[in-house]
């Protein structure tokens, strides 16, 4: 079996590289691994333009949810063939690592490995936004403004915790920008849009029933987002894990979302990563499907 292993040394502090290093170890032993290292997008891009040449049967990504966001888009825009032996490994090395708790893997290196070498491995939608891909989630204005103020170099030393400060400052000068959105006929106004293709948000903390193997992407709409109501929401998340059961949220099935600015650009996010600043915003549910180890 020939893989390719790729670890963003930007997803996470230096103590994750012995994790990593003992799994590639590990994995070497039957098997023909290429490893790299990469510290910068430019450096990962350069692997991708000539993955298809190289005929892997694996694909591991050592790092966090948009480590694996960002390989997924650089195949496609590199025209590689998904076809139906290869497969995506994941080795949980980032902040969030939503990816884990889908795939259902721990951090211990036998475990892992044991995944990575297994012919198990399930088919996941793709989400398509604009010209790019999403398999977790598109946030698009509150939570992305969080991610847009978070530094990756401060996020590799702090972790998790970043993401609690900047959100509590977040919520502290709230100042929200209305967005339209439409989709099947209907039309809002709303302060915040979320598009989930997977049941967890914010760590492992459950928003609905669906999964990244479901073909289901859900849509929750906030209108007129206050302090008060996002602090009912995180209450109602901790306590029930269902967003849809919340009669203040829109909740829709729609397979196309249409979203556009007032005035100005609207930050997004794509499964925890910063994914620009955009006026016209289309999500559709696309026939793109990757296979995970599981």
């Amino acid at each position: 079996m020939k893989y390719c292993l790729i670890y963003n040394q930007n997803s996470s502090s230096g103590k994750k590289l012995k994790l990593v290093d003992k799994i590639y170890e590990k994995l070497k032993v039957n098997n023909n691994v290429e490893y790299f290292r990469t510290k910068s997008e430019i450096e990962a891009k350069e692997i991708f333009k000539n993955f298809k040449d190289k005929n892997y049967d694996r694909l591991v990504i050592a790092g966090g949810d948009g480590s694996v966001s960002f390989a997924i888009n650089e195949l496609i825009k590199n025209d590689f063939d998904f076809n139906e032996n290869f497969a995506i490994g994941y080795i949980p090395a980032g902040t969030a690592n939503l990816l884990q708790a889908e795939l259902s893997i721990t951090k211990k290196v036998n475990d892992v490995c044991s995944v990575l070498t297994s012919n198990n491995y399930k088919k996941s939608n793709l989400i398509k936004i604009n010209d790019n891909y999403f398999f977790l989630m598109a946030g698009i204005g509150w939570d992305a403004k969080i991610v847009h103020s978070i530094d990756t170099r401060i996020k590799k030393i702090l972790g998790k915790i970043i993401f609690g400060l900047k959100g509590f400052q977040h919520f502290l000068f709230m100042n929200n920008n209305k967005i339209n959105v439409s989709f099947d006929g209907q039309n809002h106004q709303a302060d915040w849009i979320l598009s989930s293709n997977t049941k967890y948000y914010a760590g492992h903390y459950k928003i609905n029933e669906t999964n990244i193997f479901e073909k289901k992407l859900i849509t929750y709409i906030f209108k007129d987002l206050t302090r008060l109501k996002l602090l009912y929401y995180v209450i109602q998340i901790i306590l029930y894990g269902n967003l849809s059961r919340i009669s203040s949220v829109i909740t829709t099935y729609s397979n196309h979302i249409k979203i556009d600015s007032n005035s100005q650009n609207i930050p997004v996010q794509i499964d925890g990563d910063n994914y620009g600043n955009h006026q016209q915003i289309h999500i559709q549910l696309s026939d793109k499907k990757i296979n995970f180890l599981v």
